[in-house]
């Protein structure tokens, strides 16, 4: 029988809804009770994780994550993914608190890099993920150069998140300076590494998709 999946979500809600559309659309089924059983608990009021990795909050939002990951474990899902990367900060103690696994998207993500050959990134993420390292880390034990914007350009990418995490929309378009700005410093390749990030760019060829990404790794363990 094929596993459960678990999706923690929420955070935002627009990424959680595009991981979806995602999953669904990866599947090829004859039938719909061939589709994967997905069990998505969306707690959009997890505290914000780039406010208290940056020091602009106090209010930790591991306590409610854990929760929210147990309420997945009692419910019998078989893994969990979480379509949000700055939230992975917090992976080394939250993956400690539940007795099932739970997908590493900047794991995932350097494994993908690595099997295309791609060593140098560009990186467009949140200013909590950069703080934190949560690709950083990843990337490096796979011996992947990471570029960052500048600080202006990456000010305005938060903005960009922000706006659309109270559902502004807008195209990948949006991002082409900031593109520009790191294939200039030399990237080969550009990681989507916000999920806000890849609802805009979901079907844009020019971008890795952390989240599409993730859907794979999510797939490939549960139809295994």
């Amino acid at each position: 029988m094929n596993k459960t999946l678990g999706v923690l979500g929420g955070m935002g809600a627009q990424a959680t809804s595009c991981f979806y559309e995602i999953l669904h659309s990866m599947q090829r089924v004859s039938a719909e009770q061939e589709y994967l059983d997905i069990l998505i608990y969306s707690k959009p009021t997890i505290p914000d994780r780039t406010a208290f990795i940056t020091g602009r909050s106090d209010e930790s939002p591991l306590d409610s994550m854990v929760s929210a990951l147990k309420v997945l474990e009692n419910a019998g899902v078989s893994c969990v993914a979480i379509p949000c990367v700055t939230s992975h900060y917090f992976y080394d103690e939250f993956s400690k608190t539940v007795n099932i696994p739970i997908l590493h998207m900047p794991e995932e993500t350097a494994h993908f890099l690595v099997d295309g050959g791609i060593s140098k990134i560009g990186l467009l993420a949140t200013d909590g993920t950069l703080k934190g390292r949560v690709f950083h880390s990843a990337f490096e034990k796979s011996g992947i150069e990471l570029i960052e914007l500048s600080a202006d350009s990456q000010a305005r990418l938060m903005e960009i998140i922000y706006d659309i995490k109270r559902g502004g929309t807008a195209g990948p378009e949006i991002l082409d300076t900031l593109a520009a700005e790191l294939r200039g410093y030399g990237a080969e390749a550009l990681v989507l590494g916000c999920t806000e990030l890849c609802v805009i760019a979901r079907d844009c060829p020019d971008y890795i998709n952390a989240m599409e990404v993730l859907a794979r790794a999510a797939l490939g363990f549960c139809l295994s």
